[in-house]
């Protein structure tokens, strides 16, 4: 029983992540926008395929298990990409934080390709 609750609290989790990604990529793409540059759209598409991802969770799962740890990577690359950016805008504080979800990220994908070995 306690696996079953375990697991739903697992797939929940996976579900937030997704969420939250989405979410800072798409205020990223809304940043970049608001300063003309051309990225902004491929911020947003990225967004939007993260919630999308998020929405469609359990179903795209059963069908590709690989895909937490898939996505999960092109986050953490997109965060490594929005903290160089700041980095290279002159920010201090913010590209730490960026670069704390990366390694949280990266770290998230050998937990969950152990978890597939299993």
């Amino acid at each position: 029983m306690n696996s079953g609750k375990s697991s739903q609290r697992k797939e929940k989790l996976k579900k937030v992540t997704h969420i939250l990604a989405g979410v800072v990529i798409l205020t990223h793409a809304f940043e970049k926008y608001e300063s003309g540059h051309d990225s902004s759209i491929y911020f947003a598409i990225a967004g939007i395929v993260f919630l999308s991802i998020a929405i469609f969770h359990q179903p795209l799962k059963l069908k590709f298990p690989w895909i937490d740890t898939s996505f999960f990577a092109i986050e953490a690359i997109l965060s490594l990409l929005i903290a160089y950016d700041y980095f290279h805008m002159g920010k201090a504080g913010l590209p730490i934080v960026y670069l704390f979800a990366a390694i949280m990220q990266l770290s998230a994908i050998y937990f969950f390709r152990r978890q597939l070995r299993k």
